[in-house]
């Protein structure tokens, strides 16, 4: 008999060696054989998938980045005890993973230690010598409230430098933390940024930059200045309608710039006082910021997405939404300014206008939604008595834009002194992303630029024509009803026929 590849086909083994009385049995081991050792194999490998918004629990490209060129070993101390209050157990869960991740992508460089104080001698005594605190939490247990202490601190070591995170409770943060720490321990040259135009405050309760100011001094050496030098690899320049840039000052901004300096402008078309009071700006910077093609307009934009803002005095309160706050997700997605950023909040915008000039390349970074509109001259700030908009009146506005000289340097014009202030910032932090991904960009070549926050808090809706949310409402109360009686209708007439 001669076999061809037809024949071969048709060759069952099982019926060939007679093993038919072993077939159920051979199927059953063979299953029960490539599960096990699927599961064994499986064991020694990690991978897990992240289909969170924005890949938040996934170490960004950044700190990879840095992870996989370290020089000296890191040491990762987790100090944290085992009697954690309910609440913190899983948080202290998710803090060891993600350790684990900085463990993994070091490739042996990085090293993770989690240690408890309240049972190692020597981790106490650890704790004590870095200052790391005992915190309280209070929690309610058997219809009582009950204080308990605990350690929840990082300390980040390498050779005789140590940082410290006193409390690592913040895992939305946690990730930019700790790369910056390390990042600023390896750097050794760390950036130079300098402040204009703002004086600075020792006392942090009355620190309009109290925030800005612990960020950007992670990776920066920040200094506050009345005079603009070259060893500066950018800075900041605050318009605080106090401050008036004599031209000899102006001069020196225009000399720093010249030989490839940046900045970042925060400066304002119409000053907006506390009283709600509206002033012409008087910081001298315009006739500047036109030589880069750039003209801040005096006018105020206003927009149906905006913040939501607590008015009144000590008797009576309200929270309103206020349409010269406003809120845009409306960016230029291919500046990488943008990594990790969801929606942008202004307070008191002015609109602006760029004009072409010679030798600059102008970029318009973030408009306002297309629910936008102007103020100008007469302003109405009084939420209460704000006029609204017709339908022609409501347009995109340009608010953020970049200037590059061929041969010189950058600026970033942002028309909102409050921008990154204090009491202005809103709810999420993406305000100050914004700003230390520019500076990033700007200073130290974008090593920290997109290190995301590790939960995402919030998720900004799109723009809808009021007609759209009409057809939208309706279709939410009727669409689920409608499709249940519809459904009866039909069993009803199957019995019928």
């Amino acid at each position: 008999m001669k076999f061809n590849s037809k024949n071969l086909k048709k060759i069952n083994l099982i019926n060939l060696l007679k093993l038919d009385i072993f077939k159920k049995q051979f199927i059953i081991i063979l299953a029960f054989t490539v599960f096990i050792g699927s599961n064994f194999i499986l064991s020694f490998v990690s991978f897990r998938l992240d289909f969170s918004n924005g890949q938040a629990y996934t170490l960004s490209s950044s700190t990879k980045n840095i992870l996989r060129h370290l020089e000296k070993p890191v040491t990762i101390k987790f100090y944290v005890s085992s009697d954690l209050p309910t609440k913190l157990i899983i948080v202290k869960n998710e803090v060891v993973d993600f350790l684990n991740e900085f463990n993994k992508i070091g490739r042996g460089k990085v090293t993770v230690k989690t240690l408890d104080p309240k049972k190692d001698t020597n981790a106490l005594k650890e704790v004590q010598e870095l200052d790391i605190p005992e915190l309280q939490f209070s929690q309610l247990e058997a219809d009582k409230y009950a204080v308990t202490t605990a350690y929840f601190g990082i300390a980040i070591i390498i050779g005789d430098k140590k940082e410290i995170i006193a409390q690592a409770t913040d895992l939305e943060s946690l990730e930019y933390n700790l790369t910056a720490a390390i990042y600023k321990m390896v750097k050794t040259n760390l950036g130079k940024v300098a402040v204009l135009g703002m004086s600075e405050v020792f006392d942090t309760t009355n620190d309009n930059l109290a925030t800005l100011k612990k960020v950007l001094r992670q990776q920066f050496e920040v200094s506050f200045v009345q005079d603009i030098g070259n060893s500066y690899k950018s800075i900041l320049i605050f318009d605080d309608n106090q401050k008036e840039y004599t031209r000899e000052e102006v001069e020196k901004i225009k000399n720093y710039l010249d030989k490839k300096g940046t900045a970042i402008f925060f400066v304002d078309g119409v000053w907006v006082g506390s009283n709600l009071q509206t002033m012409e700006s008087k910081n001298n910077l315009f006739g500047l910021l036109r030589e880069w093609g750039v003209e801040v307009n005096k006018n105020l934009v206003l927009s149906t997405s905006a913040e939501m803002v607590n008015f009144g005095n000590e008797s009576f309160q309200y929270y309103s939404t206020y349409p010269f706050w406003i809120k845009t997700n409306n960016f230029n997605t291919k500046s990488s300014f943008f990594s990790n950023i969801n929606q942008l909040t202004f307070p008191w915008v002015s609109s602006v206008t760029v004009k072409n000039q010679p030798n600059i390349e102008l970029q318009e970074l973030v408009r306002s939604t297309k629910n936008s509109w102007l103020q100008s001259n007469n302003f109405v700030l009084n939420p209460q008595n704000i006029p609204q908009p017709t339908q022609n009146n409501l347009k995109e506005q340009v608010i953020v834009v970049q200037a590059k000289k061929k041969n010189g340097g950058q600026i970033i014009i942002i028309p909102s002194s409050r921008f990154i202030q204090e009491n202005y910032l809103s709810r999420t932090s993406d305000n100050l992303e914004f700003t230390l991904n520019i500076l990033n960009d700007l200073v130290s070549d974008g090593a920290l630029s997109g290190i995301r926050q590790r939960a995402v808090s919030y998720y900004p809706l799109p723009e809808l024509a009021e007609n759209q949310k009409d057809i939208f409402k309706y279709l939410n109360i009727l669409l689920l009803p409608g499709l249940l009686t519809l459904y009866g209708v039909v069993r009803l007439t199957k019995k019928k026929n």
